[in-house]
């Protein structure tokens, strides 16, 4: 089944020197610059606050006994481990990391020595009687901690080249190297906790320069779920990129040389990041995308509910196989495969009136049930070898929606559509198969703000676009607030050509 882009006959794959670049890594970058900023402010070169002289008691009066296994730790923020790890991950044939490693490991390490000189606090010992030294006193200047800058910067730059059980480890073992600066009695927390921001925006800095893997699984984990799962696979392949911003899509075939379409949700996915989910939360005052935080299980449930729903009403779209979680808490979503190809890989010359009138038929059925796709554009459909549309990609979908969240979805396709056949066809393809008055009323309700990034993109492309519609729709029709003579009734729906047949 082609969703967005059928890899098999399209897929633009990325060149090796290019790494996608996410979002996430300059609200982190962000985010790190104000925890230092304010860390920062906190500092006084004179005296320590209450808090925070009992945050550094906590930690460093824990038993001497644990030092050697401190120490042990404690070097894996040692500048002297970062040739090492670099060198390890070249060994390995990961030579990107290597390169990150080190430019991010030396450059935290140089910010951390420019912020000691501009910050000139000294070290526990030169404010706090009693201090216990575990291991030599260390000199120089104390905030901010150089050891918890390069921990963290390592952390951070290697997270999307690991697993998700593995990014655990290395987060908790910078923050264990963060603890042990308190625990040997040579920083203060404002110390670890600034140096740790440094290391965050360095590594963030790296991934926005350098780019960054997005967690794609790959064609051999995903044969691993299917086979426990009770399917057969003989052969699975990535459908190419770019993928979903949550998940990746595969084709399979079965020993029976039946072939399915596999959606799977990793955990590695860079949008699971916290900071970059709650940025998302507040970007959208707080409302998350329906279906797009949950796990991946439940993403793949609801994906699969949604489906099934839809079918229910009568709308053409794939067979739901399973969905299920698989290892490493992803989630795994299989349907039916539809021959064919997306609506946004036809030529305009193939997208005949017949073909619009059925696919707004569909459309109508889906909002006859109160369902709101929330993505329905020319990449959510996909034309069949009959030159029958089928609906997609319900990952987002919304049942009970409301009217506006309907008048939306309407929109989204009049616009996706418009791009491919021109505004006027759009139109008549949607009165068609919704009657009169159904584009008008969706185009006067939705709002812009409402419409996926994808849509926003064709508007962009063609400015004009979003008002030819409006102003063709209202064309020499009256207002639908009742004033005026009464709008025709609703045009049949155009036949299929399997009820034609």
């Amino acid at each position: 089944m082609s969703t967005r882009q059928d890899g098999r006959a399209r897929a633009r794959v990325r060149p090796d020197l290019f790494l996608p670049r996410h979002a996430g890594d300059a609200v982190r970058l962000v985010a790190a610059a104000a925890i230092l900023l304010l860390s920062a402010e906190l500092v006084d070169r004179n005296r320590i606050h209450v808090l925070e002289i009992d945050a550094f008691r906590l930690v460093n009066d824990l038993p001497g006994a644990l030092y050697p296994l401190v120490w042990l730790v404690m070097q894996l923020g040692n500048v002297a481990v970062v040739p090492v790890l670099a060198g390890v991950a070249a060994l390995t044939r990961r030579y990107r990391l290597a390169v990150n490693l080190a430019v991010a490991g030396f450059g935290c390490w140089a910010l951390a020595k420019l912020v000691k000189e501009l910050a000139q606090r000294g070290r526990p010992a030169q404010y706090l009687p009693d201090v216990n030294l575990h291991g030599p006193p260390a000199h120089g200047l104390g905030y901010i901690s150089g050891h918890a800058a390069v921990a963290v910067a390592l952390a951070s730059v290697a997270s999307p080249y690991l697993g998700w059980r593995a990014r655990r480890v290395a987060w908790g073992l910078a923050a264990a190297v963060c603890l042990s600066r308190l625990y040997v009695g040579v920083h203060l927390p404002l110390d670890v906790i600034g140096g740790a921001a440094v290391g965050w925006a360095a590594g963030a800095a790296v991934h926005l320069l350098l780019g960054a893997p997005g967690g794609r699984p790959s064609a051999a984990r995903v044969r691993r779920a299917l086979l426990g799962s009770g399917l057969e696979p003989v052969e699975v392949e990535a459908l190419g990129l770019p993928d979903a911003s949550r998940s990746a899509r595969f084709g399979a075939t079965t020993a029976s040389g039946a072939r399915l379409f596999v959606k799977y949700v990793p955990r590695e996915r860079r949008d699971w990041d916290l900071v970059y989910r709650a940025w998302r939360r507040l970007a959208k005052r707080g409302a998350a995308d329906p279906g797009r935080f949950g796990s991946p299980s439940q993403q793949v449930e609801r994906e699969a509910y949604m489906a099934l729903l839809a079918g229910a009403a009568g709308v053409r779209v794939p067979r739901v196989v399973l969905a299920r979680p698989t290892g490493n808490r992803a989630g795994l979503l299989v349907m039916e495969w539809v021959p064919g190809r997306s609506l946004a890989e036809l030529p305009p010359e193939e997208v005949d009136d017949e073909l619009l009138a059925e696919l707004w038929r569909q459309v109508g059925l889906l909002h006859a049930h109160r369902i709101a796709h929330h993505d329905l554009g020319r990449w959510s459909v996909v034309v069949d070898e009959r030159h029958q549309p089928w609906l997609v990609d319900f990952d987002a979908s919304e049942a009970m929606a409301a009217d506006p969240v309907l008048a939306v979805d309407v929109a989204e396709l009049l616009v996706s559509v418009a791009r491919v056949v021109g505004a006027e066809r759009a139109l008549a393809g949607a009165r068609a198969g919704l009657g009169p008055d159904a584009a008008r009323s969706a185009l006067e309700q939705a709002q812009l703000t409402a419409v996926t990034a994808l849509t926003r993109d064709d508007l962009r492309a063609d400015p004009g676009l979003w008002d030819d519609l409006r102003r063709r729709a209202t064309a020499g029709r009256p207002p639908l607030d009742g004033s005026g003579p009464a709008a025709p009734a609703p045009a049949p729906s155009a036949p299929t050509r399997d009820e034609r047949a």
